[in-house]
């Protein structure tokens, strides 16, 4: 398979079921790392022509494994999602919208609150997926950091990017897991055209500045 990876962006390699390469390789379990988008290549999200399989940013990571499987084993009929992002690229709000509305059901009920004090920045989003799920969704400038947290009266899910990281300058938490991405990218359609369009109108609505 291919893989295109954003700038500053890297992938676990250790695993023992794939071969890493920078050049294409049509072998068997083999994993050609690209920067630049090809046709056939898994794309991520802010790739400008979204065509063939994509994957969110948000689900690219090996917690996105982890997190789905305690979804999976509990009911989620009701519950309430907490993503905090600490980031200089605010743009994804709308991606990490539409990668949650994938499993947790199309998002409404926006409200947005933004503000920026010199070079500090912060977004809060809240909204609600599916029949009822809560969800608030923080953005905040700074060195790269997801914290999400997942809670129910039958189970709680937490992840932090920096736990258990002794190096927050080389976080290998946040390094893409190609299983992860395998799992839980999409095929690119007009329908998902539809859901970003509508997604981006809801922010506006919800006030997003």
């Amino acid at each position: 398979m291919k893989i295109v990876l954003e700038k500053d962006r890297q992938l676990l390699m250790h695993s023992p079921l794939y071969r890493f390469t920078n050049e294409n390789s049509e072998e068997p379990n083999s994993v050609t790392i690209l920067h630049h988008p090809e046709v056939d290549a898994y794309k991520p999200f802010s790739t400008s022509e979204k065509l063939g399989f994509v994957y969110f940013d948000l689900w690219s990571y090996s917690f996105a494994i982890q997190l789905q499987q305690v979804l999976k084993a509990h009911d989620m009929v009701k519950g309430v999602l907490r993503l905090r992002r600490t980031t200089n690229n605010f743009s994804y709000i709308e991606e990490d919208i539409l990668a949650i509305s994938e499993w947790f059901g199309n998002v409404r009920n926006v409200s947005v609150r933004s503000n920026e004090i010199g070079e500090n920045h912060y977004t809060i989003v809240l909204c609600e997926f599916g029949e009822s799920i809560m969800a608030h969704l923080e953005y905040r400038t700074g060195q790269d950091r997801i914290e999400f947290e997942w809670s129910s009266h039958l189970h709680i899910a937490e992840f932090d990017s920096l736990q258990m990281t002794s190096d927050s300058d080389n976080n290998r938490n946040l390094f893409k897991n190609i299983d992860a991405v395998l799992q839980y990218a999409i095929q690119w359609n007009d329908a998902y055209d539809g859901k970003l369009a509508a997604v981006r109108l809801l922010l506006q609505r919800g006030e997003l500045q």
